[in-house]
């Protein structure tokens, strides 16, 4: 996250992107999550230890606890939403956009996608060149 808080502090700051760019993070699954549980790209338990310490929700409130523990290391300006979980594992957002890791979207004021970074940008720099090239 931190190409992305240096993106939005260049945006609010010096105000480049401020009026045509709302940044939102969506909280969906636990890509690897703590061992036993599941990784779901896998469908199998990754061994590797100290990937992550949070285990993969199985209901709602504890997703939400999870997206919580996030939040400090969020951009101030950030807005947060946790995706749904509901019983049969349905998490609408996830499903619908694609199951990554951590993509990054940038979706244009017609609600289309317009770029897709299907690992998160490494620099701002990187995210900057596929705003700049949605943005007129």
């Amino acid at each position: 996250m931190p190409a992305l808080n240096e993106l939005m502090d260049r945006t609010y700051k010096n105000g480049t992107y401020k009026d045509a760019v709302t940044f939102l993070h969506v909280y969906v699954i636990e890509p690897h999550p703590k061992t036993p549980d599941l990784s779901p790209y896998r469908g199998e338990v990754w061994e590797v230890d100290n990937y992550s310490d949070k285990r993969q929700p199985l209901v709602y409130d504890d997703r939400v606890i999870n997206a919580k523990a996030m939040l400090p290391a969020l951009h101030d300006d950030t807005m947060a939403v946790v995706d749904d979980l509901t019983p049969g594992d349905n998490n609408p957002v996830w499903c619908t956009y694609g199951p990554c890791p951590n993509c990054s979207f940038l979706i244009g004021q017609d609600g289309m996608i317009k770029y897709v970074f299907k690992q998160s940008p490494k620099t701002a720099d990187d995210f900057e060149v596929g705003m700049t090239a949605l943005l007129p």
